[in-house]
């Protein structure tokens, strides 16, 4: 007898594994990673965690989600905090759905959202995003059933750049009935311009069905450490707390968290931040003046248009990773240090 998987296991795709063709060391612009090292107060705060990883973490995350709920002001029974947003997204459709059930999301757009809907047992519809990259919110209302429960936002959409206004997100929520759980995964949210970082939050309280995802990974360079964290209604950030796996935040992790909301660790990241951004505006005005098709972004990449194939391949020949997505219709590539988006853009110029 051969061991047996649940279906839905074999038809997830396996992470991309395309052997890249450059020089060592290579030009890292497929990840959407930061290109520093994290902040010297969050690098001293993880070493001195690291000294008492012989004791379990603070099973509770108390400390780390004061720090976030004080950087956003919000109270602290409104926060949790997991290994990554990745985990939350994961965890979010496990509390509503569950076989017979439906969940909605756009596409192309982040790869764990059809994945946390397979493995909660929930049915799923794409709905295809709006001409400029972002979310056609208005299609995604009307997909929503009376079997619906969670719809996940991403804004800026990944791997598009493109974005909703909080004001769209507002008419969107009013649309959608409140027993549809809506994620709004906002892990690029610092990298936008067009309004101010806390305009969805006010959401919150007129929306007790909203839950907003953000992430280190990106504003503060910690990718490598895994923590992200939501806001919500106490009930919603007491469920995922309650049915999070123990221990899941790890001491050197939360050393992390609360050292990156300290006013010393968001100095650092407004002055990094401010810098992608720049770079980012950069390297559209040179894309615009050379005739290249892509996708204005609020985020921290680029999305160019053409055959996925062969931008990888002038990308490479510049010693540039980047990301295909030829379902998309072209590839991303993160927005970098200068010589970095120098090079990048000599792929495609």
């Amino acid at each position: 007898m051969t061991l047996e998987f649940r279906s839905v296991i074999d038809k997830m795709l396996a992470a991309p594994n395309r052997p890249a063709r450059v020089s060592l060391p290579p030009i890292r612009l497929s990840q959407n990673e930061m290109p520093w090292e994290p902040a010297p107060v969050i690098v001293d705060a993880m070493e001195k965690a690291a000294r008492s990883t012989h004791r379990y973490p603070d099973y509770h995350r108390t400390a780390a989600r004061a720090a976030v709920a004080d950087a956003m002001g919000l109270d602290v029974e409104r926060i949790a905090i997991d290994n990554g947003s990745g985990s939350l997204l994961h965890g979010l459709a496990r509390l509503v759905c569950e076989p017979g059930v439906h969940g909605v999301y756009c596409w192309p757009s982040f790869e764990a959202y059809p994945a946390a809907l397979a493995l909660a047992g929930a049915q799923s519809t794409p709905v295809a995003l709006a001409e400029d990259g972002a979310m056609d919110v208005a299609a995604m209302a009307a997909a929503i059933t009376p079997e619906t429960r969670i719809a996940y936002l991403c804004n800026p959409n990944n791997p598009t750049g493109g974005f909703v206004d909080a004001d769209g997100i507002r008419s969107f929520l009013r649309d959608v009935p409140s027993t549809v759980l809506v994620v709004l995964d906002e892990a690029y949210r610092e990298f936008v311009t067009v309004e101010p970082l806390e305009a969805t939050t006010a959401l919150l309280d007129e929306f007790p069905n909203l839950v907003i995802l953000r992430t280190l990974s990106k504003s503060h360079g910690l990718a490598g450490i895994r923590a992200g964290y939501a806001a919500a209604s106490p009930r919603i950030a007491e469920a995922l707390r309650r049915t999070s796996v123990g221990f899941a935040l790890n001491s050197v992790a939360e050393a992390a968290v609360i050292a990156a909301f300290s006013p010393a660790g968001e100095a650092v990241a407004a002055e990094r931040i401010a810098v992608i951004v720049a770079e980012r505006e950069r390297m559209q005005e040179a894309l615009r003046a050379g005739g290249v098709s892509f996708l204005p972004s609020q985020s921290n990449f680029l999305f160019a248009h053409g055959d996925a194939d062969e931008l990888l391949e002038r990308f490479e020949a510049q010693g540039v990773l980047a990301r295909p997505f030829p379902h998309a219709g072209g590839v991303r590539v993160t927005v970098g240090l200068p010589a970095e988006n120098d090079a990048a853009l000599a792929a495609l110029l």
